[in-house]
């Protein structure tokens, strides 16, 4: 039985909240101006990784469970689902301290595939399920990127033509980070589900965005949505949405914000 946002949803909701969303931009912004510099991987809890993929994997009901590998040799967990065309596939990163299988992500990544996108759902970087202070999954970002990395070339190398890059919540975070370190990324389209702050500069990176939120959303994500919207405004084909009703996990509105994903990304990448 798949686990869902309603049984666990604070794990992320209750961390980012905790700190203001200046500090998360100014820490992000240093991080990016360091060049990604922390060794990737020095600051990922490996023991809590393979826990997590114990936890996931036996219950994954659609798809099929992956190692993937980054440039620094380290495997992690992945998820893949195939769809019907072959031609544009989803990267699917998670919040904080979760699995590739969880709670929204793990329902988007299946309604993707049904609407007919393959989708690999990675695990990102966790800290120690003790981490209180968000500002220590900075330190992680450069194996984040390291992944997201990874994971385009693996669709790649199965003739996926076209990566669009999903994220949600810290996992926003740390794709903004690797976009603003990633000249030219092979990146088709970016979808922000539920940043919160505003969305940083994505560097050399001219690509549409999709920033959703939910009107319900966290309260760091509603008050700078103006901001993102307003930076959109230099972002070619590029869209923000406010999704009525929603929560920051969009709890019992997947598949709205599933339909909103798909017509932003058959209207930019596969037009008639």
């Amino acid at each position: 039985m798949r686990t869902t946002c309603a049984s666990r949803r604070c794990c992320d909701a209750t961390v980012i909240r905790s700190v203001p969303t200046a500090a998360v931009v100014i820490y992000a912004l240093l991080l990016a101006l360091s060049s990604l510099a922390t060794p990737a991987g020095a600051q990922t809890d490996a023991a809590r990784e393979a826990r997590l993929r114990a936890e996931a994997e036996p219950a994954i009901v659609v798809g099929d469970a992956i190692t993937l590998k980054t440039e620094s040799a380290r495997d992690f967990f992945a998820i893949f689902t195939e769809g019907k065309q072959k031609d544009v596939a989803f990267v699917v990163v998670h919040g904080v301290g979760v699995h590739p299988d969880f709670g929204l992500i793990g329902q988007l990544r299946v309604l993707l595939a049904d609407a007919g996108y393959a989708t690999l759902s990675i695990q990102m970087p966790v800290r120690p399920s003790t981490t209180s202070d968000p500002m220590e999954y900075v330190a992680t970002f450069p194996d984040a990127a390291e992944r997201i990395t990874a994971a385009h070339r693996w669709l790649r190398e199965r003739g996926y033509a076209k990566a669009v890059l999903a994220s949600h919540s810290m996992g926003a975070w740390m794709s903004n980070v690797y976009f603003q370190n990633t000249p030219n990324s092979p990146y088709a389209a970016w979808v922000v589900i539920g940043i919160t702050g505003r969305i940083l500069s994505v560097g050399q990176n001219n690509l549409p965005i999709l920033d959703v939120y939910g009107e319900n959303d966290l309260a760091a994500s509603v008050s700078k949505a103006w901001l993102r919207r307003m930076y959109l405004w230099f972002q070619p084909q590029s869209q923000h949405v406010m999704m009525p009703g929603a929560d920051h996990h969009h709890a019992g509105k997947e598949k709205a914000l599933s339909d909103v994903i798909v017509g932003f990304v058959a209207a930019r990448l596969q037009p008639k």
